[in-house]
């Protein structure tokens, strides 16, 4: 069984910037090496730290980890393939019910 990116009911895609199908693909390799599909829970949707926020531009993506044996691991595996001088990766809100994988193009970055 392949597995796949998944996206949660409501979350909104109203702009995807380079960076964001960049993200993207990083999500899809992740998910096959884990044997598991990753879950896409915030895009450009929802409420985030600011008009300024990457979300807002299709430049960062959340990741569900509630259902993951090992957030650190898809992490890893996430980071793995993005270039870490242009993108930036953490496990947000760790410990804590909205705990989630929160990737993006760095701040001051342009990508391509």
């Amino acid at each position: 069984m392949t597995s796949v990116i998944r996206v949660k009911e409501g979350v909104l895609f109203t702009v995807i910037s380079p960076g964001g199908f960049e993200i993207f693909s990083a999500l899809s390799v992740a998910a096959a090496e884990l044997g598991h599909d990753l879950t896409i829970t915030s895009a450009c949707d929802g409420l985030h730290s600011g008009p300024d926020d990457p979300h807002h531009f299709g430049r960062a993506y959340d990741v569900r980890t509630h259902d993951l044996t090992d957030p650190k691991l898809a992490l890893s595996y996430i980071m793995n393939y993005l270039d870490e001088t242009k993108f930036y990766g953490f496990i947000e809100d760790g410990g804590t019910d909205n705990e989630h994988v929160h990737v993006q193009v760095r701040h001051g970055v342009e990508y391509p």
